[in-house]
């Protein structure tokens, strides 16, 4: 056996804070730093952010973090003289669970035959391939992406870790069930209906996008909150939703608007963030009523032929299955509380060793060879609250699927 070099409490939370400050995808969508919930032993970032940060280092693998929602009280007013007495309104909430477990990897550095040929470092080149913004970022980028799509879909790139749905080790690496948009948080493209009746020539258009800020503006129950970000100037007077797409789909957009209703989206986008300057739109930006229409590098498709899961239009929101006719892309639409993160501690219950991301180097083969590996305790899981009446909606996020060119 060789000697394990362990990683220690400091270095753990350095780890984490690289692996948090990173400007991948699930970072730009989480906001401030972790504060403690009344009456809760975990702690949690800012509730106007998109994704919900959630950290208890009490918990081990396969825990669950709970998740709450109050309802709005809605009940009529006591006026005049009438009796208050057996007229108060009860307090309603929802809740879910959130499954956090233990992953990790490890990469050979190879041994010291292995490192003379090069004059290459190799146990860093290692520890730099496994940091966040490399191995972990894309890892959580990835999965970030799925439970907000609510599906993997069927593309397969060279750099995707996360595999296909039908892989015996998906359902571990996503943690928590994948579940796919609720009826009242799917849209599509053009005049389809459903996922099977999509054709060519519903694509992604400016149309769409008025018509998902219709809905958000005539939901009477669970609303799509806007994103709250820290500094946000006009988050009072200029509600904010972002609505990520595929490039493709971006194409599509750009095909059916005029130049001159483009160069107006451009306007707003740069109006919008006058003297806050958030990365969030940096690159090419649209802004259209309060939605900041962005690209996204990595994207949902569905090939012809793809069997969708599909939420039915009832209130336990029942999955059912459909087939694709075309080749079929979905964007997303994010408010607040979109998703829940949870971490848990990857040391020792006593405390030692304690963090959310640690590193750990050993030696094998009688000290010729040094094995690197991370390793995290995490879980997510899409936000879904049932409202009083009890019909369950995703609370943060709306897709949209379209055909695209």
């Amino acid at each position: 056996m060789g000697t394990t070099v362990k990683s220690n409490k400091l270095f753990n939370a350095a780890l984490f804070n690289e692996a948090v400050r990173s400007h991948n995808f699930t970072n730009l969508l989480t906001d401030g730093a972790p504060q403690a919930v009344p009456g809760k032993a975990s702690k949690q970032t800012s509730k106007g952010a998109p994704i919900v940060r959630i950290t208890d280092l009490s918990k081990a693998a396969g825990d669950e973090v709970e998740v709450d929602i109050y309802h709005q009280l809605a009940g009529r007013p006591t006026m005049g003289d009438r009796k208050l007495e057996g007229r108060g309104e009860a307090l309603t909430s929802a809740s879910m669970g959130l499954k956090i477990l233990q992953g990790r990897h490890m990469v050979d550095a190879g041994g010291k035959m292995a490192q003379q040929r090069t004059k290459h470092n190799l146990q860093q080149i290692a520890r730099g391939l496994l940091s966040s913004d490399n191995y972990y970022g894309r890892l959580t980028d990835q999965t970030t992406l799925i439970h907000l799509a609510g599906a993997r879909g069927t593309n397969l790139s060279a750099d995707d870790i996360v595999p296909l749905a039908d892989d015996p080790e998906f359902a571990e690496i996503l943690v928590n069930g994948v579940l796919p948009p609720t009826y009242d948080r799917h849209f599509l493209g053009g005049d389809a209906t459903s996922v099977d009746t999509l054709d060519a020539a519903d694509k992604f258009t400016l149309e769409v996008v008025e018509r998902m800020r219709l809905t958000i503006d005539e939901m009477d129950t669970m609303r799509l909150q806007p994103i709250r970000l820290a500094n946000d100037p006009g988050v009072d007077a200029d509600p904010l939703y972002v609505l990520y797409v595929s490039p493709r789909q971006m194409f599509d957009f750009k095909q059916t608007t005029s130049h001159k209703d483009l160069q107006t989206l451009i306007s707003n986008a740069h109006n919008r963030v006058k003297g806050w300057n958030h990365p969030l739109f940096q690159g090419e930006c649209f802004m259209w009523e309060g939605i900041l229409i962005k690209k996204m590098k990595r994207f949902v498709e569905f090939d012809v032929g793809a069997t969708v899961d599909v939420s039915q239009n009832n209130k336990a929101a029942t999955v059912t299955q459909a087939t694709t006719g075309v080749k079929m892309h979905r964007g997303i639409l994010l408010g607040a509380q979109a998703l829940a993160h949870g971490f848990g501690n990857v040391g020792k219950q006593d405390g030692s060793d304690a963090g959310y991301i640690g590193m750990t180097e050993e030696e094998t083969d009688h000290g010729n060879s040094k094995e690197i590996a991370i390793r995290w305790m995490d879980g997510k899981k899409k936000i879904r609250f049932a409202d009083k009446n009890g019909r369950v909606n995703d609370h943060g996020v709306m897709v949209v699927d379209t055909a695209v060119s």
